[in-house]
């Protein structure tokens, strides 16, 4: 390549290692994660996410000399990877040609930061990616800080819960894998009172809602928030539907629900 950079040749150790980062147990193994396309690796550098390699297809490598001219890359190892080694390790249906190995950030409870966490996330048994990353997104769209993801919820880390979030999650204090009872416990030290959302609970419009952030807790697919969040929730509310449909995904719920919390927050001058 004539801009000089230093490409190294996909050795098989760090392509197993690399296809290993496609499961949650390979990814907390080495502490990376993968992050794929052009425009998403661009706009997470932009928020300061580093990136200690980069893995190229061997055809694209023409388009990452123009592209990596322009972009603050810092130290990165890139390696160069032929079709069918990257096919391997891509999680898209159809790869840009470029996947970024980011460094997986501590997502421990006693990590995040306790001072005015503001408006929380809190996932009970979300499993579906894509209705997570949706939920990450919406979280920071309406200026939302923190989320807690219990065991039982997906990784946020997963690709297609990244490729939801477009990359928002970067910016918010997530902690992940502790139990139910150990985030409503983070919940009360913060004096974060738990709203949860339910399919057929009193109409979330109708409702008074707490004049101070809360926690909004979103529940499973299918079977919702589960029995011991409600217990220690300050209030349960729904959303109205048609008698034509039955339940909304987590995701629309969750995304809706936010905003309208987000709402209310914003009109008493409350962030």
């Amino acid at each position: 390549m004539s801009s000089g950079l230093d490409v190294q040749s996909l050795s098989r150790a760090k392509r197993n290692m690399f296809a290993d980062l496609g499961t949650r147990a390979g990814r907390n193994r080495h502490s990376l994660f993968l992050f794929e396309g052009w425009l998403a690796i661009e706009d997470a550098v932009s928020r300061g996410v580093d990136f200690p390699y980069l893995i190229v297809r061997d055809d694209a490598l023409p388009r990452f000399e123009v592209w990596t001219a322009r972009e603050q890359l810092g130290s990165a190892i890139i390696y160069s990877a032929s079709a069918v080694d990257f096919a391997a390790l891509a999680q898209t249906a159809t790869p840009q040609g470029v996947i970024a190995v980011g460094n997986l950030p501590a997502l421990d409870l006693a990590t995040l930061p306790t001072d005015a966490p503001g408006l929380t996330l809190l996932t009970d048994d979300v499993r579906d990616p894509g209705n997570l990353g949706t939920l990450l997104r919406t979280l920071a769209a309406v200026g939302g800080r923190t989320a807690l993801l219990p065991t039982g919820t997906v990784d946020p880390f997963n690709p297609k819960a990244l490729r939801g979030s477009a990359g928002c999650g970067f910016g918010l204090d997530m902690a992940t894998s502790m139990t139910r009872s150990a985030a409503i416990e983070w919940c009360a030290m913060c004096e974060l009172p738990v709203v949860a959302v339910e399919a057929g609970a009193p109409d979330l419009f109708q409702a008074v809602l707490p004049s101070m952030p809360v926690a909004l807790a979103v529940g499973n697919e299918t079977t919702g928030v589960s029995d011991e969040i409600k217990d220690h929730a300050a209030l349960v509310v729904g959303l109205p539907m048609s008698d034509q449909v039955e339940s909304l995904s987590a995701a629309v719920a969750g995304s809706v629900a936010l905003y309208v919390v987000a709402h209310n927050l914003g009109r008493r001058g409350v962030t």
